[in-house]
């Protein structure tokens, strides 16, 4: 039998030998040895991409890279500074004030719940959007919307403070954050590592039974990118500092696990049981392969790069034909330090005909012209209008709401892909919130001891803040499908809003007198709160009848009645229709009768007051009425009473 040859393999990096696989010790055993060095490793592969970011970054903010020192230095020496026409910056921002306009919420999806789910899912969505609301997360996602379109790849991290306190939100740096390029092939990697820099000081505060090894642990090092043209100074104190190592692996069976630690010390070391990681990623575009997307700048820094060097041209041309010239006779020439304007020029001649002298052309038309065209380029290549830029319309001044409306619409055409980026980022960040609830939850539970109050968050409603307490609320994973709010789109515009309450006021929907208010500040919330007031105050009353534990409401006679009817009887319909709890039907049904019992006294308040001898004449009624009756007795013939007049005979 032929014995099998291998064939040569490529020698493996030392530091890659076993320490990708730290997670496969126990729960509480250190790992630090084989993932720092795991993360030092991963590192170094990532050490050309930041420096890219970082690069990317200064372009956006304007700043000159060092390649061009010389061409700066050249400037500088003639008392100027680098000229720069930063496009690329308005681009961006044009960009990034359109996405940012959306902000869907998430909803819960029970569609073929019954009642009391449903009821739950309100709750919980409330509980949700609270959390995110008292965390700033708007705020956090414009960050990523803008890291994302500068870089490519915007990061929110949302976690709980990992001692059952609350849930927090804050931005990640690219650079932060580290994945296995080997496990991201397909945009599905199971590990990530989050390297920060601590204070030692710090650090020893959050860990006190690690202090001794956090003082010794080897300081925090300097990486390239955060000198790259910084305007701090290029070598930083970082003695007082170290860089913590967070790592996270995705259970597949029970190797889920989540550790911190330090060079010399493994500081936590937990089960991790959620599917994903606790960051949010916002790609401005999706890789074909791989994990990290694609910014603005990647398309736009060679137009930049050209249009400075154009704009740089002009400058040293005008600083060249626009100073000062004087033509002088050799015998009697005046120092050019002794004359006015910047860095003047003395041309001598000798004799007595002066030299011709024909000033040249401080700016070459084909110049400007490849100059406009170059930015034309950097706006329409990503497709912004220069005029969106600058905050006006390319309409006119005179441009109907009708027209300004559709005009956005056809802008935003071009930007379908990317605001579903970030509705998807929006989603991802939304479900990263429950998880982080459930653990601060799951946490407290565990320290019922500390005797800790319940986890409660805060949704602002109508009238009040409703307290929601988590454990009531909660749903598990499988009763619900999580799903993004519709979000109608309202004319930012001052002329599209006016064209607006115009329509709905032609509509019906919101009366004539309110419209002539609208105009002067055309706020279609304003409106809703007049128009819109008994509704609202109904759906309260409806959403507190179907809470056994809250007061019955009862209606009032400023209250719209007639829509407080129609309304309780959908609702009572509804309830019935999802099988809600019998005293919950009861309460609807109380309700009702409250409502309609109103609706009698106030028609009975706003009836006329009847005269008696009207209403007899009205009926008929002459000198033959009999009392008790109601009815005209006809005359009778020889003192008489017809038999079928005759009143029924006490019984």
């Amino acid at each position: 039998m032929a014995k099998r040859v291998s064939k040569p393999t490529t020698p493996v990096d030392p530091r890659w030998q076993g320490s990708q696989f730290w997670y496969r010790a126990k729960v509480g055993e250190p790992v630090h040895d084989k993932l720092v060095e795991y993360g030092t490793a991963l590192r170094g592969l990532y050490a050309s991409a930041h420096a890219r970011d970082r690069v990317h970054e200064r372009i956006y903010d304007g700043a000159e890279l060092r390649r061009y020192a010389s061409a700066i230095q050249a400037l500088q020496a003639r008392g100027l500074s680098a000229a720069r026409l930063n496009a690329s910056k308005a681009v961006v921002n044009t960009v990034v004030s359109r996405l940012s306009k959306q902000r869907p919420m998430p909803s819960f999806v029970v569609d073929d719940a019954d009642w009391s789910l449903k009821r739950k899912a309100k709750q919980y969505r409330k509980f949700i959007v609270g959390e995110m609301m008292q965390t700033d997360f708007d705020a956090r996602s414009k960050e990523a919307l803008r890291d994302g379109a500068i870089i490519g790849t915007g990061l929110t991290r949302i976690d709980d403070t990992g001692d059952g306190d609350k849930v927090f939100a804050e931005r990640v740096l690219r650079e932060e954050l580290l994945l296995d390029p080997r496990e991201c092939r397909y945009g599905k990697p199971q590990q990530a590592i989050l390297i920060r820099r601590y204070a030692r000081a710090h650090l020893a505060e959050m860990f006190p039974e690690h202090a001794g090894a956090i003082f010794n642990a080897p300081p925090s090092q300097q990486r390239p990118q955060e000198n790259l043209d910084d305007d701090l100074a290029t070598t930083l104190d970082l003695d007082d500092y170290v860089d913590a190592y967070e790592a996270w692996h995705l259970p597949r069976n029970e190797d889920g696990r989540r550790v911190l630690c330090i060079d010399g010390a493994t500081l936590v070391s937990e089960q991790w049981h959620e599917e994903r990681f606790p960051i949010a990623m916002y790609r401005y575009q999706k890789p074909q392969r791989g994990v990290w997307g694609r910014g603005l700048i990647f398309d736009l820094k060679d137009l930049q790069h050209r249009v400075n060097c154009i704009v740089r041209d002009m400058q040293m041309n005008l600083q060249a034909t626009g100073r000062g010239h004087y033509v002088m006779q050799e015998a009697n020439a005046v120092p050019a330090e002794l004359l006015t304007g910047l860095q003047p020029f003395v041309l001598k001649y000798k004799g007595q005909q002066p030299p011709t002298w024909t000033a040249p052309t401080p700016i070459n038309p084909a110049q400007l012209s490849m100059l406009q065209f170059f930015l034309q380029q950097m706006f329409e290549l990503p497709g912004v209008s220069q005029a969106a830029a600058a905050s006006r319309s390319s309409l006119g001044a005179g441009a109907s709401g009708v027209a300004l409306d559709t005009q956005y619409d056809i802008e935003s055409e071009r930007f379908a892909m990317e605001e579903a980026q970030y509705a998807e980022y929006r989603l991802e960040a939304a479900q990263l919130y429950i998880d982080a609830s459930k653990r601060v939850a799951r946490k407290r539970a565990e320290g019922k001891d500390e005797k800790r109050k319940p986890y409660v968050s805060g949704w602002l409603g109508r009238d009040a803040i409703e307290k929601l307490e988590h454990d009531k609320v909660s749903l598990e994973s499988d009763d619900y499908r999580l799903q993004l709010e519709a979000v109608n789109f309202i004319p930012d515009t001052r002329a599209g809003k006016l064209s607006a309450v115009g329509r709905l006021a032609q509509a019906g929907v919101i009366p004539q007198w309110l419209s002539a208010a609208l105009f002067d500040e055309p706020d279609l919330q304003r409106a809703n709160k007049i128009t819109l007031a008994a509704f609202y105050n109904c759906e309260r009353k409806m959403e507190t009848c179907a809470d056994p534990d809250k007061p019955m409401p009862g209606p009032a006679p400023y209250n719209d009645l007639d829509l407080e009817l129609t309304m309780c009887t959908a609702y009572l319909n509804n309830a019935e229709a999802e099988n809600a709890p019998s005293e919950v039907i009861e309460r609807y049904l109380q309700y009702l009768s409250l409502v309609e019992d109103a609706i009698g006294k106030k028609k009975a308040a706003e009836a006329p007051p009847v005269d008696p001898a009207m209403a007899a004449a009205a009926a008929g009624a002459g000198p033959g009425m009999v009392p008790g009756i109601g009815q005209t007795v006809p005359p009778m013939s020889g003192g008489a009473m017809p038999p079928e007049m005759m009143p029924p005979l006490a019984a």
